[in-house]
């Protein structure tokens, strides 16, 4: 759960806006952080973005007793500068990728996620930054789960108390008998039961050892009899892939070993990704920039 958290964590959005592009840091005042695309990043939004991730937090700790030398050693000890401006390039590089592939997000469900969470007066200002943000947010996580994978299976199951009833069943089956009619019938899972018995694709890590084993080794489309602690299973495996992509990001987040297919298959993705655009020059940062001699964010003193 620690694993997942720290997940979670890393793929929050940047806060800084996107640049006009072709922007020069002439203009601004401010010098350019790091280029994607016709896109420009200044050294000023990434300031701004680090006190978003961070700025509440120092505030707190500072109000909480802890002193600014102490501060000042935790942001140091753990990188927190560089990692916030990695996350930044992360997040610029998903969704410039999203574009590229035209991944967006539903609109009409955009927009009943922003009012649910909006007093019926809010500012309709406050309703377009909502907007944007979780946009953002949806784009990045919907990139992250098209290219984390992990070997599945689809399956679908009975679950009944005793081996003779999982016998019985398994020879109405084998007679022809229809295999929803009898999971919404018969099994006791009742969650499953409502869908004909469909479990949907999981993951390794997903199910109890002798469960799992079974629906990866044993003949598609032909039910057979497996004992677990829940029971007595009649169990038939419609489909199996390896290193199939996840089909949200909530249902690898949700899956036992979301971490792990994260760092096995989403990381090397990513760094290929980003190792492509900084040779094709697409991505480039700044020489001599680093993001570690910005300030930390304490808090203004009156």
């Amino acid at each position: 759960m620690r694993r997942l958290m720290w997940l979670l964590a890393l793929v929050l959005l940047a806060g800084c806006q996107s640049v006009a592009n072709g922007r020069q840091w002439e203009e601004t005042g401010s010098p350019v952080a790091f280029r994607l695309g016709s896109q420009i990043y200044t050294v000023a939004d990434v300031n701004t973005e680090i006190k978003r991730a961070i700025g509440d937090g120092i505030a707190n700790a500072l109000a909480g007793g802890q002193t600014r030398e102490q501060i000042e050693q935790i942001v140091v000890e753990n990188d927190l500068r560089r990692q916030i401006f990695e996350q930044m390039i992360q997040n610029e590089l998903l969704l410039h990728y999203a574009r590229q592939h035209g991944i967006g997000v539903d609109p009409a469900a955009l927009d009943e996620t922003v009012f649910g969470r909006l007093p019926a007066d809010a500012d309709p200002a406050q309703a377009l930054d909502l907007r944007s943000v979780l946009a953002r947010e949806q784009i990045v996580f919907e990139v992250i789960a098209r290219n984390t994978r992990a070997d599945m299976a689809h399956a679908r199951h009975i679950l009944v108390p005793d081996e003779a009833t999982a016998k019985a069943i398994l020879a109405e089956l084998q007679a022809g008998a229809d295999f929803a009619t009898l999971a919404s019938e018969r099994s006791r899972d009742t969650v499953s039961a409502a869908k004909g018995g469909d479990l949907g694709w999981a993951a390794r890590g997903d199910f109890v050892a002798p469960f799992e084993e079974a629906i990866f080794s044993i003949p598609l489309n032909t039910p057979q009899i497996v004992q677990s602690e829940f029971g007595f299973h009649v169990v038939e495996v419609l489909a199996r892939e390896t290193q199939r992509p996840f089909d949200s990001f909530e249902q690898l987040r949700t899956r036992q070993n979301a971490g792990q297919f994260y760092q096995e298959t989403f990381v090397p993705w990513y760094e290929e990704l980003r190792r492509q655009a900084e040779l094709s020059g697409e991505l480039q940062i700044a020489a001599g920039f680093d993001p570690n001699a910005l300030p930390i964010p304490f808090p203004e003193t009156p």
